[in-house]
């Protein structure tokens, strides 16, 4: 559960630190002052993408933190196993949201992805808000209200890795049929396209030695005549580096005798005469050597136009992926050769895979139409207790071709009103009318699934009277074994609350903020009375608040 929320720098929120109990918190204020806002920062933390525009002050960071308890709940360790994070008790769950619209998440201090911060956030929270009403005409929303009643997480699973392997056998079937129909002609294609860059007997680094040589062939009589003229600089003519060098060393020698510093000139130009006169020797031979090559020049250029010819057809940058697309040519034509035998094993591969999907699919349809009856039953009776005595229930039911959740279209239908047949409710239920489905529904998998806190967004809309009574009695008996926060406008449903909270518009300092705080006694007398009677005649109804809170307690 939800023991601590601290949120800075988000929305109209500058600084908010609340502390949580267990059992039932209602929390109430005027539209807008930012009840929704807080639900907000609370859903960054179950893994909602964040945007740069909540920030309260764009200059700073955004930091949203919850500390929840999970002792109680044993079965999340192997989720915080699977996605490599440790389990500990309280579990601590921070966003971070910096000015440049760049997102952090940890659990534990660990960094995580959007995606493992989800998978662990609906496990710990259930966020109902007014939206979520459309969700109930989807298609897979039956199937998942069915499937959590039930409890198939067993069998989902089971079913789930079972289809993802028939998914995988289809898709490899799927190519060895292309290819077996492709035929004779793609393999003659492809032993075309190999033969061709076989024969080229490609070798990685040829094209930059051919360039190279080229450049040289190509200006063999500069070459030539330059080399030449250096032969000549370093050691052929009277003046000489070589012959320059050879008096220096002469002069240095005779100096080395009077003082180190002249010694070590003496080694140096001793050195340089050395390596003078090795470069001399290998441009003499060079110069000597060096001839131009017409048929070197012709087979170099004709080297490199085959070269940049396959390049370009080959739409390849250089010969390494040339020799890549030759093996790759090479793989697919052994594929070829084995197609027919590789197809036969796959197509049996694939008939096992299905079988054993299909297998999987029974066993959990079986379960599915099992519950029906059952859940029809519980939901039936919660909307009597909610002031709805004419109201029925129906399933619609369908077998399907094999997908990702089963064999199995399910359509919950619903008539609130005597004489009318079941129809899908998003047609014609009211928003009460749909509250109080959603209430009867929350309220059915509350008793199956081990959740450790609900938040709810006033579902209790379009409800009054004596049913939001009843409303409040049944979210008073959810709140024995969750922890449930409820937003709401109405008072029935507020003077239910062990704890309550009251959101409210901060106008005195410079930028307006959303505050919260704690209602007690007077206070939150006070603030349930102006919820009946106005903020002008709320003291006259002070007393009937006092007669139904003291109700609500017995």
């Amino acid at each position: 559960m939800l023991r601590h929320l601290e949120v800075q720098n988000y929305a109209l929120i500058d600084q908010l630190d609340l502390h949580l109990a267990e059992g039932l918190t209602v929390i109430t204020g005027e539209t807008g002052a930012g009840k929704s806002i807080l639900l907000g920062a609370i859903s960054l933390l179950l893994g909602q993408r964040a945007d740069i525009k909540s920030l309260y002050d764009d200059q700073k960071k955004c930091v949203i933190e919850g500390t929840f308890s999970v002792a109680a709940y044993p079965h999340l360790k192997d989720i915080f196993q699977q996605e490599d994070i440790d389990f500990e008790d309280p579990c601590l769950i921070r966003r971070e949201i910096n000015p440049q619209g760049k997102s952090r998440s940890f659990i534990n201090d660990t960094p995580v992805t959007l995606e493992s911060m989800k998978r662990i956030g609906q496990e710990l929270v259930d966020i109902h808000s007014q939206q979520d009403n459309g969700w109930m005409g989807h298609p897979d929303f039956a199937l998942e209200l069915v499937d959590d009643f039930a409890q198939n997480q067993v069998l989902k699973v089971g079913y789930e890795k079972a289809f993802k392997a028939f998914q995988i056998a289809l898709q490899h079937q799927e190519q060895l049929a292309q290819k077996s129909k492709q035929g004779n002609q793609a393999i003659d294609f492809l032993q075309f396209q190999w033969d061709e860059l076989d024969k080229a007997q490609l070798v990685e680094g040829e094209y930059e030695q051919l360039s190279e040589q080229l450049q040289r062939l190509q200006n063999s009589e500069q070459i030539l005549e330059k080399l030449a003229q250096l032969a000549n600089y370093i050691s052929l003519s009277e003046a000489s580096a070589l012959e320059q060098i050879g008096q220096a060393r002469q002069l240095s020698q005779s100096l080395s005798k009077w003082g180190q510093s002249f010694d070590q000139w003496n080694q140096r130009i001793q050195s340089l005469w050395i390596e003078l006169k090795d470069l001399s020797a290998e441009v003499e031979s060079e110069a000597e050597s060096f001839q131009s090559d017409p048929i070197a020049l012709e087979k170099c250029q004709k080297r490199l136009d085959l070269l940049n010819r396959l390049l370009q057809k080959y739409q390849t940058k250089d010969i390494l992926g040339l020799i890549d697309l030759r093996n790759q040519f090479e793989e697919e034509l052994a594929q070829f050769e084995h197609v027919d035998q590789a197809l036969e094993e796959a197509n049996l591969a694939l008939i096992e895979a299905e079988k054993l999907t299909q297998e999987k699919a029974i066993l959990l349809q079986k379960s599915r139409l099992e519950s029906l009856d059952s859940i029809e039953a519980v939901l039936l009776a919660s909307l009597q207790q909610l002031g709805m005595p004419n109201a029925q229930l129906a399933w619609e039911v369908q077998s399907t071709k094999l997908t990702k959740t089963g064999q199995d279209k399910i359509q919950l239908l619903f008539s609130a009103n005597k004489g009318l047949a079941p129809k899908p409710f998003k047609q014609i239920a009211s928003g009460g009318e749909l509250s109080r489905l959603m209430l009867s529904i929350k309220h059915l998998l509350a008793q199956k699934r081990a959740l450790p806190t609900l938040i709810l967004d006033e579902i209790d809309t379009g409800v009054s009277g004596e049913i939001a009574i009843k409303m409040g009695q049944m979210l008073t008996q959810m709140s024995q074994n969750h922890q449930l926060i409820a937003i709401t406008h109405l008072p029935q449903i507020a003077v239910t609350g062990q704890a309550h909270w009251f959101v409210y518009k901060n106008h005195e300092g410079e930028k307006t903020v959303s505050s919260i705080k704690t209602l007690v006694g007077e206070e939150r007398i006070d603030e349930i009375a102006k919820m009946i009677g106005g903020q002008s005649g709320y003291v006259d109804l002070k007393e009937n608040v006092r007669k139904l809170m003291k109700s609500n307690a017995s």
